[in-house]
């Protein structure tokens, strides 16, 4: 703006009003209209900032009874245990709690989420892997199904924040030892400098969404071509890479993105998600073929709430 010769000045409520009212009834109207001010900028501040008035953590809701919370760099992250079921939860700044690992410690090798169990229709495509990289640890709950099915399996888990990893040792009995690495990282860091070959590569890392991440927290940095071309370069001959991927407004165009970066692709859309395996082999292996091989290993691997074949059934054409 630009003052003229006497400069700019502030108008005051009564200055406003010296025309209409005595002294003491302008200072009145000052005070009165003070008050509405300052009512009318708490109700603005109620409204541009709920996060700040989120109510606390309940003591208990359907996951359970609240054990611990805290707050990492990445996310805000409560444990909650219901009987013998424990769940690692992400609060999002409306205090929405996000589930992202659940684990039944009398029966740790029992997959507890649908997209967990499609992850595992990797051994459709590579049924006796030597050795996985699990990118994103939450509570382990892939850890714990893949030690039942071969306890000389190699894991190697790469997990972003360390605060995960202290809290899937303390309360998911999961961490490094026997056939099991955890390497606390960055996963495309970790692909673009390790020279480990890998049969299947597990995609499942979910943070705190932000302005690195789409709207589900899944970071953006693994979700480019250099990403899925620096997977393919770390997988054995025949390897794939399993991907989870959360419902978003992008989910066609990821699907889409995966399919042209790998010589196949196969998709899985569940009722909140969808998984889809990008595959080196170029050759498409039928939907009866995949059904047949289900029904191998439903014989083989004798899998608690799942069934190999029923999954294959569910294959996208």
């Amino acid at each position: 703006m630009r003052s003229g010769g006497s400069g700019l000045h502030r108008a005051s409520p009564v200055g406003l009003y010296n025309g209409a009212m005595n002294p003491s009834r302008a200072i009145r109207f000052e005070r009165l209209l003070h008050v509405l001010i300052c009512g009318l900028l708490a109700g603005l501040a109620l409204v541009v900032h709920p996060a700040a008035f989120a109510a606390e953590a309940v003591q208990e809701n359907s996951a359970g009874v609240l054990e611990y919370e805290t707050q990492s760099a990445y996310s805000r992250i409560r444990i909650r245990k219901r009987g013998d079921v424990r769940t690692l939860i992400f609060v999002r700044d409306n205090g929405y709690e996000a589930w992202e690992s659940r684990v039944d410690l009398g029966r740790p090798q029992v997959l507890q989420f649908d997209y967990l169990k499609f992850l595992a229709t990797s051994f459709l495509f590579v049924p006796q892997p030597k050795a996985v990289l699990i990118v994103g640890l939450g509570g382990g709950g892939m850890v714990h199904f893949l030690r039942h099915v071969d306890p000389k399996l190699q894991i190697d888990v790469v997990e972003i924040d360390p605060v995960v990893v202290r809290l899937a040792e303390q309360y998911f009995n999961v961490r490094t030892g026997n056939s099991t690495n955890i390497i606390t990282g960055d996963g495309l860091k970790y692909l673009a400098e390790t020279a480990r070959k890998y049969d299947v590569i597990y995609l499942d890392a979910f943070l705190k969404p932000s302005s690195d991440t789409d709207g589900t927290g899944a970071p953006l940095s693994l979700r480019t071509q250099q990403f899925y071309t620096a997977m393919q370069t770390r997988l054995a001959p025949g390897g794939v890479v399993a991907f989870n991927l959360n419902h978003h407004t992008g989910l066609d165009e990821d699907m889409r993105n995966i399919a042209a970066a790998f010589p196949q692709a196969y998709a899985f859309r569940l009722a909140d998600e969808a998984v889809v395996l990008g595959a080196t082999d170029p050759r498409r292996v039928a939907g009866a073929e995949l059904e047949r091989r289900g029904a191998e290993l439903n014989a083989r691997l004798k899998p608690s709430s799942m069934s190999f074949r029923d999954m294959a059934q569910r294959l996208r054409p």
